[in-house]
């Protein structure tokens, strides 16, 4: 009769396709282990992710209680879980459970295994600068979370920095670079059209594609822009796009995935991320495998993890018009080309990136 497994837990919020990327390629790394993946809800109301097939055998998806608060760019989604996550984890009897964030969740985790002596790892995609605006009880989640992991790990440079300013000990941070599978990005040696832009992503106030539009206006000779995604902002920059004389050169491709995206990437010569806030931007790691050079607005905190300024893109503030306007002219040209074709993807293959939870297991398990 064989031996069971012990289990590892990983609660989250939702699947993303990105999510189960990783999750897939720790199931395969922690393969002596038992690996259960808590999502404490099916989806929220803004997301239109096709998940597609993927191989994770045990998958658990909680119906949490959804608020939905106003922020001052955009919407921010808090679940608040039932007893549903207290009784799963009472079934399952994890040795170790990593949590994202700071929500209830996380510190429904926190408790669980402080009552049965089983190790917690914190993980977070947070930056002191997407969590500027953080209240009181914010504040006090991250000092009980952090300050009572048995690890943290960190999934930008940026993450880490904030993990370091709530007094984590460095030694028990770990990095672990938000990636997804990129074998098809790797593989979109079509032909880059001389001036096409890509932009990806919800079109939402966050964003900025309204700043990238206003800067568009400075940028001179023959260049086109692809818009890929939807949202409720769509209305508003289709109009500033006519009032600007640019809606000719602008394609509005709606929302975007599979090979439709792989494309997109392929045909463009530039890749750029106007937002005002990102605690990440996944996107910025697409374009990277794709070999695209990136214009990255600087609050994009991975950005520092992605774009090596003057080799393969530009990091600037796009609320400048007009430094923004120079970075894309200057980044159309071939030398950034060459900087994108040779950049080293190797740190974002989720192979590479899920180190950091095989080293934070070592860490908390000794």
């Amino acid at each position: 009769m064989a031996l069971s497994k012990e289990k590892l837990v990983w609660v989250t919020n939702i699947p993303s396709p990105y999510g189960l990327d990783l999750f897939e390629e720790l199931q395969k790394r922690f393969s002596s282990y038992e690996c259960h993946f808590i999502y404490t809800n099916a989806s929220e109301d803004n997301r239109e992710w096709s998940l597609g097939d993927h191989s994770i055998e045990h998958i658990h998806i909680l119906r949490a209680r959804i608020l939905k608060l106003k922020g001052r760019t955009d919407t921010h989604y808090v679940h608040l879980p039932t007893n549903g996550l207290k009784q799963l984890l009472d079934e399952l009897k994890p040795v170790c459970v990593y949590a994202w964030e700071y929500n209830p969740a996380a510190l429904q985790c926190l408790s669980w295994c402080r009552k049965h002596s089983v190790r917690f790892i914190h993980v977070t995609e947070g930056t002191l600068y997407s969590e500027r605006w953080i209240g009181r009880l914010q504040k006090m989640s991250r000092k009980k979370i952090i300050g009572s992991a048995d690890a943290c790990i960190a999934c930008s440079t940026k993450a880490v920095e904030k993990l370091k300013y709530w007094h984590a000990e460095e030694e028990r941070i770990f990095l672990s670079l938000l990636t997804r599978d990129l074998t098809g990005y790797r593989n979109t040696a079509g032909t880059h059209v001389p001036g096409r832009i890509l932009y990806v992503g919800r079109l939402i106030e966050l964003k900025g594609v309204d700043l990238l539009l206003d800067a568009l206006r400075y940028v001179p000779g023959e260049w086109e822009l692809h818009i890929a995604g939807n949202g409720p902002e769509k209305d508003n920059l289709m109009r500033a796009a006519e009032d600007y004389g640019l809606d000719g050169r602008i394609h509005w491709l709606g929302f975007t995935e599979g090979d439709s995206l792989l494309k997109e990437y392929a045909e463009a010569s530039l890749f750029v991320l106007p937002t005002r806030e990102d605690c990440y931007g996944l996107v910025l790691v697409e374009a990277l495998a794709a070999g695209v050079p990136i214009v990255s607005s600087k609050y994009a905190d991975g950005a520092y993890d992605t774009v090596k300024d003057g080799v393969n893109g530009r990091i600037v503030d796009p609320f400048d018009a007009r430094m923004l306007a120079s970075a894309i002219e200057e980044c159309l040209g071939a030398g950034y080309a060459a900087g994108a074709a040779g950049m080293d993807i190797t740190p974002f293959l989720l192979e590479s990136t899920v180190q950091g939870f095989v080293d934070a297991l070592k860490c908390v398990m000794k």
